[in-house]
């Protein structure tokens, strides 16, 4: 149990430093802070590039696929308040998740 809580740590003081960048920018969303943030916050469930393995959450270029725009920004807002099936409530706020929707817009379709 111990080796677990020690194996975690990394984990948790990645999401506690990307929680720490939420800060409104003047510039507006940014791809590339989407795209760093995807990695901090979902990166370890999510394949940030590429296909997902079998049994796993989707990938970020389906999910890219699934979602557009305003529906994307919905979906990412009531995923940030309340979680979604085993992922927790993510808790990033508004900055963050018009960033990750601005990576995810900038992705190619398949």
């Amino acid at each position: 149990m111990r080796a677990i809580a020690y194996a975690l740590l990394p984990l948790a003081a990645v999401v506690a430093i990307a929680g720490c960048a939420s800060t409104p920018s003047a510039e507006g969303p940014s791809a590339a802070r989407g795209r760093l943030t995807a990695e901090a916050r979902c990166g370890t469930c999510h394949a940030i590039s590429g296909a997902a393995e079998p049994g796993q959450p989707p990938s970020f270029s389906a999910l890219a696929a699934r979602y557009r725009a305003h529906s994307l920004r919905a979906r990412l807002t009531e995923i940030d308040e309340t979680g979604h099936f085993n992922m927790p409530p993510l808790r990033m706020g508004d900055a963050d998740v018009e960033d990750i929707a601005a990576w995810l817009d900038s992705l190619p379709l398949p």
